[in-house]
């Protein structure tokens, strides 16, 4: 294979090359005394081949049955490849990768949180029972008593 030219040289003496390529390797051809040498010598090898047949002894085939059996080396435990252990090491950093970023983008879309205070939780739910009974004239939890209902308003207890 030429330094020069590549894999272009043996598909130029088979005839495999495209007019375009062709031509840009005989150009080339004109310049380069080395690979026109390769060339010539490719050739007169691929001829030398052509032209004499090779001979193959009459007893090949009863020499090779005769021969002995080599024995085949015992077979190893099959073990994983490396290439598929890093493929499986790429995969999972690039899954938690991923999934960082979309943490990331998650807390960013969500924007920062309140400057002011947060209303405080009212555990005991006494201004639903409150809001409740005002507009639907009905009290829950009336068996046990929690809550009486009037029909005004009572302030908000303080906290």
């Amino acid at each position: 294979m030429s330094a020069h030219l590549g894999h272009a040289v043996t598909a130029f003496i088979d005839g495999e090359l495209d007019h375009t390529r062709r031509d840009e390797v005989l150009a080339h051809l004109t310049h380069c005394d080395g690979c026109r040498a390769e060339v010539e010598a490719l050739r007169r090898l691929k001829a030398a081949l052509r032209l004499e047949p090779t001979a193959v002894p009459m007893d090949l085939a009863a020499r090779l049955l005769s021969a002995p059996a080599v024995p085949l080396p015992e077979a190893r435990p099959h073990r994983r490849r490396r290439s598929s252990e890093h493929a499986r090491l790429r995969r999972t950093a690039m899954g938690g990768a991923l999934v960082a970023l979309g943490l990331g983008g998650a807390l960013s879309l969500a924007g920062p949180p309140p400057s002011g205070p947060v209303a405080p939780l009212d555990p005991t739910n006494a201004g639903f029972v409150r809001d409740h009974g005002a507009t639907s004239n009905e009290v829950p939890f009336t068996e046990l008593d929690v809550v009486s209902v009037s029909s005004t308003r009572s302030p908000a207890p303080a906290p």
